[in-house]
């Protein structure tokens, strides 16, 4: 993303006791890994060992993916039980 591009919170999926931010296009989401459990893409994706200096957000790593910002916020919302 240029850095012109502010990232946002998502303000349907930010868990305050989340470890692991997850951000699609400029929106981020804090979550659980144990999403991992109900998903193979996010079980390979948090078993991928991190880069030296990778991108934290509120002592999270952050995980960026290649999916639009809309399908990454109703998948978590169907992870979580919320429609």
């Amino acid at each position: 993303l240029p850095s012109s591009i502010q990232t946002l919170k998502s303000p349907d999926v930010w868990m305050e006791d989340g470890n692991v931010v997850l951000q699609a296009e400029n929106i981020q989401f804090k979550v659980h890994c144990q999403y991992s459990q109900h998903s193979p893409v996010l079980r390979d994706m948090f078993s991928m060992p991190q880069p030296d200096g990778e991108s934290m957000v509120e002592n999270c790593p952050v995980v960026e993916l290649q999916d639009s910002a809309v399908d990454v916020k109703y998948l978590l919302l169907a992870l979580c039980g919320k429609r």
